[in-house]
């Protein structure tokens, strides 16, 4: 059986939380029974692609590695299981790359993002992760640009929709013709949009992301890599 993080094609074998759904994941994660006692569990998401840009994603947005120094971000990402054979592990991996290198935009937007990736999920899953080239590339574009994911984008229908429609309805009763309320919707919606495309994420929200999913289901899947199973 292939390890867990390839299984459900989490490259970083982060737990099941917000951040992970953003990208498609299941919003039921899956418990896994690792030995360590930490109660870890592990996202489910559908395709490569996917997986790897919550992998990167969190890496970028978490307070718990953004703009860290990789040795100490690395120790959070493992729960501290096996810190320094990791670091090795990765380190031998990606020429350039030391335990000082700090893990900020200037980093993911870089040479040393994809293979830093792919080391991590060599690393978490035992083996070389099957993930083809064209999937790291097409997640780090997405991730970097920002493109939203089928989740965000209902989301954000929804509102334009909610907010447009009763401004149409009002200017044409007020004797405007439906083209010229139609315009006005149009134009509502799209700075309706905008606000909620760039409205900074409360505190709220962030803690949300950094939190694991609590809802755990299916039975413990049992793995041997003692990388894999740590709260990300």
């Amino acid at each position: 059986m292939e390890p867990a993080s390839i299984r459900y094609k989490n490259p970083g074998a982060m737990w099941g939380n917000a951040l992970a759904i953003k990208w498609g994941a299941a919003k039921k994660a899956v418990t896994l029974n690792d030995g360590k006692g930490q109660g870890n569990n592990i996202a489910v998401f559908p395709t490569f692609v996917q997986g790897i840009c919550a992998q990167m994603d969190l890496w970028r947005t978490s307070v718990n590695y953004r703009n860290k120094r990789f040795a100490d971000a690395i120790a959070i990402w493992s729960g501290h299981n096996s810190v320094e054979s990791y670091i090795a592990f990765v380190l031998k991996r990606c020429p350039g790359m030391t335990r000082e290198t700090v893990m900020n935009d200037a980093f993911w937007r870089g040479p040393l993002a994809i293979p830093f990736l792919k080391a991590q999920a060599g690393h978490e899953a035992g083996k070389v992760y099957p993930a083809p080239d064209e999937d790291w590339i097409e997640a780090q574009k997405r991730v970097l640009s920002g493109v939203p994911t089928p989740n965000t984008v209902k989301k954000a229908a929804g509102s334009v929709v909610a907010s447009t429609v009763p401004t149409v309805a009002v200017a044409h009763q007020a004797g405007l013709s439906l083209p010229v309320a139609l315009a006005i919707g149009a134009a509502i919606a799209v700075v309706v949009f905008l606000v909620w495309k760039f409205k900074p994420k409360s505190a709220e929200v962030k803690a949300i992301e950094d939190t694991p999913h609590p809802a755990i289901v299916a039975e413990a899947v049992p793995t041997d890599n003692a990388g894999s199973e740590q709260p990300k």
